[in-house]
């Protein structure tokens, strides 16, 4: 994604942070959160990598399933996938954070308060590929 391109998304993403912030229901969060992660992508970043990241949101509704998959420079968010290669376990007020920049993933890590599983260097491309929220 160009400088261009990213000024043409940070519009929508704050507009996406707004009702994120504002949205009680937990589905309507998650799927704020998605998008706005997918809109986030930096598919020139991915240099012909691909993968499936799994979350596992722990929510006031029960555990909810994400997946986010990437492949020939596209990203797509699905309730679920067969393989994933990386699975990240989050609390939902933690994935907020995360979203729009009030938390960072390694400080998250490193508290425990973000566990991975299976391949945690694959997971570590997240950073790469879809930025941290505090830049957008």
């Amino acid at each position: 994604m160009t400088t261009h391109d990213r000024a043409d998304v940070a519009g929508p993403i704050a507009a996406v942070r707004a009702e994120l912030l504002s949205s009680d229901d937990v589905d309507e969060r998650l799927d704020l959160v998605f998008s706005l992660f997918r809109a986030s992508f930096r598919a020139d970043r991915t240099h012909g990598r691909s993968g499936v990241f799994q979350f596992e949101i722990d929510t006031p509704a029960g555990v909810r399933y994400r997946c986010v998959s990437v492949a020939d420079g596209h990203c797509t968010a699905s309730d679920v996938a067969p393989a994933p290669n990386a699975v990240i376990a989050v609390d939902l007020a933690d994935l907020v954070a995360l979203s729009v920049g009030g938390l960072k993933g390694t400080d998250a890590f490193l508290g425990g308060r973000l566990k991975i599983s299976g391949d945690v260097v694959f997971a570590m491309n997240w950073i790469e590929w879809f930025g941290a929220r505090s830049r957008i």
